[in-house]
């Protein structure tokens, strides 16, 4: 195991062990409390009157279950919840409530008879409300979850076992009874509605029927959705066909344009040939005016343009074309505008026509054709746009339709359901409704308690809470310094020693706490305290502990004080003395307490002259009283005749001169100093001393109080710190007893 790991368990260890040593201070404190709890506990238990308890269960049904019916009619559910009970689930916070109202619970003590006792209703009502219980049972099936039931269970505590059955009884019935009560009154409540209900129905189902009618009337509608759906279809038949109709005209156009190229005139003239190829007389005007351009041609061979035959036939054909135009406009009626320009390829094509009399129908079919697929599309064009236009209203039609059929059909299902509603509850008003089942009937009521062993045992556990809580709280505000470790954390200097307290050793005559030198304390235990073994070993390990603290400096003189009265200075001197005079030193002991000087007294001696006299100039030489105690001899200047000014004494430098001249006839110079804290006497004599040493007494000083008489000596060469009454030596050092033989 670490090293981090041992020093872990060393303050959990040192943190119970104080926990315990903090009790046991406390001991008095906790036993106190404790027997006071107890001493009101154990009575107050022993003196409960007994409690029993009778409880009954009933399955909770709702107000109003038509079992059988809905079960017939399959869409029937929801009428109940509707218009019969609007709560078909039961809502069992308020239901529980309700059965600890005050309502029923005059009913149950009209039944117990109840009524002319001399308590008032009222109170007879909050008294059985205190003593009764409903809740609802819910079941565990080993899931986390508990499942809720629909049984109540109530409850009923008193001070007698026929009185709470009874009582249940009684409430029972009252139960029972406002069930059918309240299923018979929500029944007809329904029923009343449902009448109020059923003529509005009729006329909003009759005014929404109308409004239908009306719209189908104006637009001249059956289904609009189909008749939307149809016109979707026509104008899908119409672009279809105008597609094919292009189609048509494309291979028409074609057609007829390779025509053209074929007989390589305009479109016009074309057609004006094709005409005048079924006028007789322009036949032969045309043949003539060919006669002539070929006789004119044969001329032209022979002669030139100015002979006169030339000009004859040129005067001719000229004429010839005059008279063919005119008739071509009397056939046409107007002829094109380049119509004398092209005559001459008319004449070239006379031929071609005279032989192909089909070719010029085709043309005139095509022409035909063309302005008919023309007609055609502009029809159907129309006609499309009408069907679209038709289709645009269709949309706010059929949503106005459709709204209207809905709602015609919400009233048709709200008058069924009312219809249907009225006749159910008819039918249950006739059955009676469904009472609740009684499934536990009341019993003799059972003991619950007190439970005297229960009630003992908790008694003790309060019992030690409050001494504990009592002894830590004590702990808290008492100050005092209870143990070396608090010492430790509150100040730098060391610790030399401890002497042990004497608790351990009350039979022997010992005192149960250690005597340090108070007027109290007689000479006698002084000294058993001295010869006591384990204090005369503590002494020698501390008188050890400072000759290692002052190896590097001379320890010829020593002041030993402490912060206030009582911590034990004065004894602990006279044990120095005498440990280190086993030592073999010489030792002198300088009692400086000149304000309430108790050495003397250990060795009844009388304090009639000594330092203060010395100081004062009263004598001129100090008393030097030689004392013999347990085998050792020592000498002793008493404090001498106490002074009115203590401080002025021990502020001159007599008392230094004085410590000075005997280091030349002693090892060892203890001197007794008075308490540290208000009062400057401790210091000046200090100061003129080697060294000093504190020593405190645990469950006395305060850390305050040590931590100011640490500062007031931290200017002087202060050993370290002698602990007294130590419960904790004991146990460090158990070869310190003497061992039997």
């Amino acid at each position: 195991m670490s090293q981090n790991n041992w020093e872990l368990e060393e303050l959990n260890d040192l943190g119970y062990g104080q926990l315990f040593a903090t009790l046991w201070r406390r001991r008095y404190w906790f036993a106190g409390v404790f027997g006071a709890v107890l001493a009101i506990a154990i009575p107050t238990a022993l003196m409960k009157k007994p409690v029993y308890q009778s409880y009954m269960q009933v399955l909770a049904e709702s107000n109003y279950q038509s079992k059988d019916l809905t079960n017939r009619f399959s869409d029937n559910a929801y009428l109940e919840k509707e218009f019969a009970d609007s709560g078909l689930e039961i809502d069992y916070a308020t239901q529980l409530k309700v059965l600890k109202s005050s309502e029923l619970l005059k009913r149950a003590i009209a039944k117990l008879g109840l009524e002319n006792s001399e308590e008032t209703k009222q109170e007879i009502i909050e008294s059985l409300r205190e003593s009764l219980s409903v809740i609802q049972l819910t079941e565990e099936e080993g899931s986390q979850d508990p499942t809720t039931t629909k049984i109540i269970q109530a409850d009923f505590i008193g001070d007698s076992p026929v009185e709470t059955k009874r009582i249940l009884e009684a409430i029972q019935e009252v139960y029972l009874e406002y069930n059918l009560e309240q299923q018979e009154k929500r029944l007809k409540d329904g029923l009343n509605f449902i009448n109020n209900q059923i003529p509005d129905a009729r006329r909003e189902l009759t005014e929404a029927e109308a409004a239908l009618t009306k719209l189908s009337k104006e637009h001249n509608l059956i289904s609009p959705e189909q008749e939307a759906i149809a016109l979707k279809e026509n104008i899908r038949e119409i672009s279809k066909e105008r597609e094919a109709l292009k189609a048509q005209q494309s291979q028409t156009t074609g057609n007829y344009s390779n025509l053209q190229q074929q007989l390589n005139l305009p479109t016009e003239n074309a057609q004006t040939l094709s005409r005048l190829s079924q006028s007789e007389r322009y036949q032969n005007l045309l043949n003539e005016l060919q006669q002539i351009e070929i006789s004119l041609a044969n001329e032209q061979t022979k002669f030139t343009n100015d002979n006169p035959i030339i000009q004859d036939l040129t005067a001719k054909r000229d004429s010839q074309r005059a008279l063919l135009i005119q008739e071509a406009e009397r056939v046409l009626g107007k002829v094109p505008a380049n119509f004398p320009i092209d005559l001459k390829s008319i004449q070239k094509q006379r031929q071609f026509f005279d032989s192909e009399t089909r070719f010029l129908d085709t043309i005139t079919e095509s022409q035909a054709s063309l302005k008919g697929i023309h007609e055609r599309e502009l029809s159907l064009a129309q006609t499309e746009a009408e069907l679209r236009q038709r289709l645009v209203k269709f949309p706010d039609l059929i949503a106005r339709y459709r709204n209207l059929s809905q709602e015609a059909e919400v009233k048709r299902n709200a008058l069924q359901r009312l219809l249907e509603a009225k006749q159910e509850l008819e039918i249950e008003l006739s059955r009676g409704g469904f009472g609740w089942q009684v499934i536990e009937s009341p019993q003799l009521g059972e003991q619950i308690a007190p439970n005297l062993l229960q009630d003992l045992l908790l008694s003790f556990v309060i019992a030690s809470f409050l001494g504990v809580g009592t002894a830590f709280t004590i702990e808290a505000l008492d100050q005092r310094i209870t143990n070396p470790q608090e010492i430790e954390r509150q100040t730098s200097l060391p610790i030399l020693g401890t002497t042990p307290g004497l608790s351990s050793f009350a039979s022997n005559r010992f005192l149960a706490r250690l005597p340090f030198l108070s007027q109290s304390h007689s000479t006698t235990n002084i000294k058993e305290v001295i010869q006591w073994h384990p204090f005369r070993e503590s002494l020698d390990l501390i008188y050890q502990n400072l000759k290692l603290a002052s190896i590097n400096s001379p320890l010829q003189s020593l002041a030993v004080t402490s912060a206030i009265a009582g911590e034990g200075k004065s004894t602990l001197i006279l044990g120095l003395a005498i440990s280190a005079a086993r030592h073999q030193q010489r030792v002198l002991v300088i009692d400086a307490d000149l304000r309430r000087p108790s050495l003397h007294k250990a060795f009844n001696l009388a304090n009639h002259t000594g330092l203060a006299d010395f100081l004062a100039g009263e004598v001129t030489y100090p008393v030097i009283e030689q004392v013999s105690f347990s085998g050792e001899t020592i000498d002793l200047i008493p404090s001498g005749s106490i002074p009115l000014d203590p401080v002025k004494l021990l502020n001159s430098s007599i008392l230094l001169d004085l410590i000075d001249q005997q280091k030349q006839n002693y090892d060892l110079i203890l001197v007794d100093t008075p308490p540290a804290i208000g009062m400057v006497d401790a210091i000046k004599v200090a100061s003129n001393c080697d060294s000093a040493v504190l020593t405190m007494r645990l469950d006395k000083l305060k850390a305050s109080e040590l931590l100011e008489v640490e500062a007031l000596f931290s200017k002087l060469n202060v050993l370290g710190i002698v602990i007294n009454d130590s419960k904790e030596y004991e146990f460090k050092s158990p070869y310190l007893l003497p061992q039997q033989v």
